[in-house]
């Protein structure tokens, strides 16, 4: 079975080791044989199945590594690197945590790294439309698709950091500005949420060089 592992930018490396049926997503319990969870007559849960056969058809740019590991099939990461736009320069990990309904619910995706944006909220929360409403027609391409547009098409219109966001719209320069400073670590942000709490946050500087904070 196709298994992706540690690749080079814009490939995944093959692995021929077979997955046990027992394998489940971290917080879920696998499930038991002869339910519908299991892919008939292999013995494979069907989350798995699924999940190989995404490997399988990926498609990755030049600029995006995929990341898996052997022992939790289940979470993996994409490595961004944007090669135009406000985040020219940055690199971002997106971790990736498969639900054992996996395709009938969606993964949950986070963004490692700090960073300044509209789609992308201060604790990682990745605002992608095909996440929302998951249908189980989708496929890890098209997530991955979806956050490569974030990058070249960022959407101040439906934000989930709402400073962000009104920056961007307001201002484009000093948020291009402002974006720089987060990748280079010297941004502190003050920010509130619906409540009116408050909140601090600190960006430290990202593993990518040569920023440039432009569109």
């Amino acid at each position: 079975m196709f298994r992706p592992g540690r690749g080079r930018f814009g490939k995944a490396e093959d692995k021929k080791t077979a997955v046990a049926a027992t394998e489940a997503p971290a917080g879920g319990a696998a499930p038991a044989a002869g339910t519908s969870e299991l892919k008939d007559g292999t013995g494979v849960p069907a989350w798995l199945a699924r999940l190989q056969k995404d490997f399988a058809d990926l498609d990755i740019p030049e600029n995006v590594q995929l990341i898996t590991t052997k022992e939790n099939p289940a979470n993996f990461s994409f490595i961004l690197k944007p090669n135009m736009g406000y985040w020219n320069g940055g690199i971002f990990e997106f971790k990736f945590d498969v639900p054992i309904k996996y395709p009938f619910e969606g993964p949950k995706v986070t963004c490692i790294d700090k960073i300044w944006h509209p789609n992308i909220d201060l604790d990682g929360g990745v605002c992608v439309s095909v996440l929302r409403p998951w249908k189980p027609t989708y496929s890890v391409q098209i997530i991955l698709f979806g956050l490569l547009f974030l990058f070249s098409h960022p959407n101040p219109s439906d934000p989930l950091n709402e400073d962000a966001a009104k920056q961007m719209r307001d201002d484009p320069v000093a948020f291009g500005k402002q974006v720089v400073r987060a990748l280079k670590g010297e941004l502190t942000v003050t920010t509130r949420n619906g409540a009116g709490e408050s909140r601090t946050t600190s960006f430290t500087r990202n593993k990518g060089n040569n920023f440039t904070g432009t569109p």
